[in-house]
């Protein structure tokens, strides 16, 4: 990937938690590159280390050897150009809507004013212009998400972090924010590094789907999604390379742990063609 384009870029990075004979290896190798407005999923088992490479992402740990750099520095403290969103949302209870968002925009220092119009303008966004003066045990869980979402825009990071934030929704809500996260990602041409345990979700949202294998992980395969954008996530399912990619996805995931890494744009053999179609 040109140097020019690339803005996160993980080089042989490996990560272990304690010392000495102790020490438990979770990441073993791991070697991509993010480009700049790059949506790149992360795909894999359990316990294979997605967190982790959210985390050093963030400077919230370092690796144990290899690198991680972003914008061409490494990332040796906390990384202010990356915006963080987990499975909760970690809105603040005795906020309304409105003053959650308003967090990131008072620690920037914006006027009052300025801060009333962006709030005004990211509710909007969002869809939850009516409920701004709503606390958050006063709403719905998916409008807690969106919510959640526009705090995370209201700081107007270039990178998004993403794990799994839609995990706890229903189906049907799930889908909806994977639309609005699409939508407001198109406008706005934000990079993003989006953790997932869902085959739908991985190739719905993503340009490349990164696969890991099991502990200590490295890459079994880089997969590019080439599906048209703008996407409909509920329409997609119908599409005959969404069901080949879903197919090649759950193939690499059920491939035995010794399977060595490979990066390909052929699907492998369709195991799951016939149920899918």
């Amino acid at each position: 990937m040109d140097e020019a384009q690339t803005i996160l870029a993980f080089s042989e990075v490996r990560k272990s938690f304690g010392t000495g004979a102790e020490a438990l290896p979770i990441v073993g190798g791991v070697t991509f590159d993010v480009a700049r407005g790059e949506f790149i999923t992360l795909l894999g088992p359990s316990g294979c280390g997605k967190s982790t490479l959210l985390n050093m992402s963030a400077g919230l740990m370092r690796p144990t050897s290899g690198s991680v750099s972003y914008d061409g520095a490494p990332v040796r403290g906390i990384n202010l150009d990356v915006g963080y969103m987990t499975q909760a949302d970690h809105l603040l209870p005795w906020r309304t809507i409105a003053g959650n968002i308003a967090v990131p925009l008072e620690i920037k220092g914006l006027a009052k004013a300025e801060r009333a119009a962006r709030i005004e303008q990211l509710l909007t966004l969002v869809g939850l212009e009516r409920f701004g003066a709503h606390y958050p045990s006063q709403v719905s869980g998916g409008m807690r998400k969106r919510a959640a979402l526009a705090r995370l825009l209201a700081a107007d990071p270039a990178t998004l972090l993403m794990d799994e934030p839609f995990s706890a929704l229903d189906a049907q809500l799930r889908l909806t924010m994977q639309d609005e996260l699409l939508r407001l990602c198109g406008r706005f041409r934000k990079t993003v590094l989006f953790v997932t345990h869902d085959l739908d979700e991985a190739i719905t949202l993503a340009d490349r789907c990164v696969v890991l294998g099991t502990r200590p992980t490295k890459i079994r395969a880089i997969v590019p999604i080439d599906l048209p954008r703008p996407r409909e996530p509920v329409r997609l399912r119908t599409n005959p390379r969404y069901q080949a990619l879903y197919a090649q996805l759950w193939d690499l995931l059920a491939e035995p742990a010794a399977a060595p890494p490979r990066t390909s744009d052929a699907p492998s053999p369709l195991t799951m063609a016939g149920a899918l179609a």
